[in-house]
Formats: structure tokens, sequence, C-alpha cells
């Protein structure tokens, strides 16, 4: 049984939803202490506990510590996932978008199924819907790993009630894709959501304020840039000016999230200057991806023949440095090296021993 400490690094949630998904894969249980330690609110919270159990619905695992707050959890799956159809209620506003990448590899790499999760869509610290969407899933399709999503409800906070449904395939073709250096825009795409309750007038400033911004900064919006615009249904109210671009084989993307009382122009303008933040630091991936990405690389260097793979990030995170260092107590075939300093432009190099 594999010892994990949850404080390690940045101390969150990410180091238990991989634990949970390698742990699926490998059927390796796990013992983790100090969950969230250096969280506000240690311990499971909803949508921690809903990867949880989530996890040992589909594998029949065995728990202890599988209770709300709880700083210690015990996890032996007993079996590999059978392909259905599963469904999973967060019950809060809590991320079903990280619920799904809790998911998705165990089943990838299993049968492969289709899963229908609630809660939050689009809510802070997390990536929304239209980040798994247009730039997580074209990205570790360069894998093999193939996704088909829907959004059929959204939920922002604090209520949540949104829906994603995912049809997963059975991971098969495996690759290892190349990235050419630097990231020069294609196309450039920014999408102004509202809930429906909201003045369409805020889809407009959204859009217009993050255009103004990027044209100033030396962007030829004229030619790179396509605004779409979305009002989608949500029992709470809420925005999003949503930013991605295509470089090649890359993708980008960044959020910013309307609240009471931020005005719609410095959401257009907060995804703006995040995108240009990004291109100043000539990086391949943005900071977001950078972690992201670790687990798709690192499964397909386990299953595949030895080999490397290597990018730049805009920025190394501390989630980052925890994927890092979590994934290789399940692989201690991958090598993970983070070169660069914490908050800086780095360097990442995967490799199979």
């Amino acid at each position: 049984m594999l010892f994990i400490d949850g404080s390690y690094g940045e101390g969150g949630g990410q180091v238990l939803r991989t634990a949970l998904a390698l742990s699926a894969i490998l059927q390796k249980p796990f013992k983790m202490i100090n969950l969230r330690a250096k969280r506000p609110k240690p311990g499971l919270q909803p949508q921690h506990l809903a990867c949880v159990r989530a996890i040992k619905e589909i594998t029949s695992a065995e728990t202890k510590g599988d209770e709300l707050y709880s700083e210690e959890l015990i996890f032996t799956p007993k079996k590999k996932p059978p392909r259905g159809f599963y469904t999973f209620d967060i019950g809060t506003a809590g991320a079903t978008t990280l619920l799904f990448q809790t998911l998705l590899y165990p089943l990838a790499l299993s049968e492969g199924g289709e899963v229908l999760l609630k809660g939050g869509t689009h809510v802070p610290f997390s990536p929304p819907y239209h980040y798994l969407e247009y730039v997580y899933l074209p990205i570790i399709s360069l894998f093999g790993f193939k996704v088909s999503l829907f959004l059929e409800k959204a939920g922002f906070y604090p209520k949540g009630g949104g829906i994603i449904r995912a049809r997963i395939e059975k991971a098969q073709n495996f690759h290892l894709p190349f990235f050419e250096k630097g990231f020069i825009p294609e196309k450039i795409y920014l999408i102004s959501l509202i809930s429906e309750d909201l003045p369409s007038h805020i889809l407009e400033r959204q859009a217009k304020a993050a255009i103004e911004l990027l044209s100033q900064r030396g962007l030829s919006c004229e030619k790179l840039c396509e605004v779409l615009y979305e009002k989608v249904k949500s029992i709470s109210p809420g925005t999003m000016l949503f930013i991605y671009a295509t470089s090649q084989n890359k993708r980008v993307g960044f959020t910013a999230l309307g609240k009471k009382g931020l005005p719609a122009e410095k959401v257009g303008k907060n995804s703006a200057e995040e995108f240009l933040n990004f291109l100043k630091s000539s990086a391949q991936l943005e900071e977001y991806m950078g972690d992201q990405i670790l687990l798709p690389a690192s499964l397909v260097l386990e299953f595949k023949e030895k080999g490397y793979f290597t990018f730049e990030v805009s920025k190394i995170t501390g989630h980052l440095l925890t994927q890092a260092f979590l994934i290789p107590q399940f692989l201690p075939k991958v090598k993970i090296r983070v070169l660069g300093n914490l908050g800086e432009k780095g360097e990442v190099i995967l490799e199979r021993a």
C-alpha cells in the first residue's frame, strides 16, 4: 500500500484526485493523510468526497475515511471499472469538470463508458466546461484519449445545478506528440457567455472590452479573432468570458468569471490580460495545462515503449510540482523533471527509464 502525505506541495484536492485515478488504473491501494491540509477548510469537502465515492463505485473499492471533513483516507480498489453508464451528483456547486477528469483515465484505460455529472460547470478554482471542450480534450486526444463531451445545463456558484455528459472511448492507440517551440496564434476565439436571466448587453460588453485590449497590445483581431455569444440555462446567474487560441497542434485557454459588482468590461479585460501575459512568455503551454498534461503523458509512457515528452510552460505552479511528485509514486518507471523556479517560466521533461 502506498503512503501519501496530502499536505505535499499545494496541499489541496489535486493530490487526492490524481491518487484516486492512478489507484483505479493500476489497482494499487493507498493511504493518504493530511487531506487538503493547506486549505482554509481542510479535509474532504463535498466535491472531493464525490470523487472518492465515484471511483469507489466504479472499482468496488474498500474504503476507510470516506466521509465529510475526513483528513485521512484508505482506498483499496477491487476491480477494473466495467463499461457502463454512471451518474454522480456532487450536491453542491462543486466542479463537475474536476470529477470528470478523475473518472476519465480509469474508464479510458479499462473499457470506456458514459458519465452524467451534476454540480458546478463554471465555478472558481476549476476549469470551466468550455476549457475542457475546446482546450483540454483536443490536447489529450493527441495522446490517444478520445472523449465526446456535452453541456446539458450550466451550473454557476453558489447553487450549481449544472449537468455535463461525457462518452469516454477505450484508449488503444497511444501517441507522444511533438510541440513546436513557442506559441504563435493562428486563430483566437472569444466566447462571451451569460445565463438567460441576465441582459444581453453584458455579452457584448465583455467581448468588446477583451477585443479592445487585445488590439491595443498589437494583436490583429480583424484577422485572428472570432467572437461567439452564448446564453445558457442555469439556476444561478452567471457570466464568463473565455478566450482560447490555436497554434499548430497546441491550444491554450483563459477564463474570467463574472460576479456581483464586477463590471462586464472588467471580466473581458481579465481574460484578455491573462492571454497576453501568456504570449509574452513565449511558452508552448499555459500554466493550467502544465499540470493537467502530466497524467496523460505519464500514462502513455507507462503503457507504451520507452520514450520521452517535453514542453515549456508559461509558469511553474504548485499544482505542477505536486503532480510531478505524486505520479512517479504510482509509476516509478516514469521520471518527471521540472526545470525552473516556482512562479516563473519553465521546462518539463518526462522520461520512462
